[in-house]
């Protein structure tokens, strides 16, 4: 849903994203009308609440409700209200996020709402070091509980890295991030890709994770802006 164009900062390389089935690319009031914003907000909440509606249906076939049981009126205008208000707050927070970075959110997971992601995209020095890159996807920094799991990946399209770690905060949660990065050449350069995502919820882990694998492709990169 929703295929955005940008430009990243630093020299400025454009850069779009094709989302895949069940992404989407949360608008900013920097680069979208408040008619395609409400546009968006209006669908998303809709995708989001049949979704949920499908699951509940179907814990309540499971647990020997007839089929066909319907959700009551009260229990759907309340899941819409929270839907909405999930929604809501995630519109907000793209346009909290510093410029040349976009929120993308995966939607439809069991029990849910959006899942936001960050991703961003710059240039790089074609002779300089992957540390920058590396930083950018948690490979370094921090106090991690124990050192991040780093895998290098052979893409198509370039080199890429998948850092997975887990942070301690001061309160004692624990908070689980993976970080996905692709450097590839263009014209004009190298440009790096980079997408982070970071929860407390341990059990959605592997399905994000695989959906993440399907995002990298779909940000693509055309060289310089002119």
């Amino acid at each position: 849903m929703t295929t955005m164009t940008g430009t990243a900062v630093g020299q400025e390389p454009t850069w779009t994203v094709d989302p895949p089935e069940w992404w989407t690319v949360v608008p900013t009031t920097r680069s979208e009308s408040a008619g395609a914003i409400a546009a968006w907000q209006d669908g998303v909440v809709e995708a989001v609440r049949r979704a949920l509606e499908l699951r509940i249906a179907e814990d309540e076939a499971s647990e020997g409700d007839a089929p066909g049981d319907e959700i009551s009126a009260e229990e759907r205008a309340e899941l819409h209200q929270q839907v909405a208000a999930a929604v809501e707050n995630l519109r907000t927070y793209a346009d909290e996020v510093p410029e040349g970075t976009r929120v993308v959110a995966l939607l439809g997971l069991r029990d849910h709402g959006p899942v936001p992601v960050l991703v961003s995209v710059a240039a790089g020095e074609p002779d300089a070091p992957d540390d920058a890159l590396l930083r950018a996807v948690g490979a370094t920094g921090g106090t991690p509980f124990e050192a991040p799991n780093v895998e290098y990946l052979d893409l198509p399209d370039g080199d890429g890295v998948r850092v997975t770690r887990l942070d301690i905060a001061p309160d004692g949660s624990a908070w689980l991030s993976i970080g996905l990065g692709r450097r590839t050449e263009t014209s004009d350069g190298v440009v790096d890709t980079v997408i982070l995502w970071r929860t407390q919820d341990l059990f959605i882990v592997d399905t994000v994770s695989e959906a993440l694998d399907e995002l990298l492709p779909a940000v693509r990169t055309t060289g310089s802006a002119t």
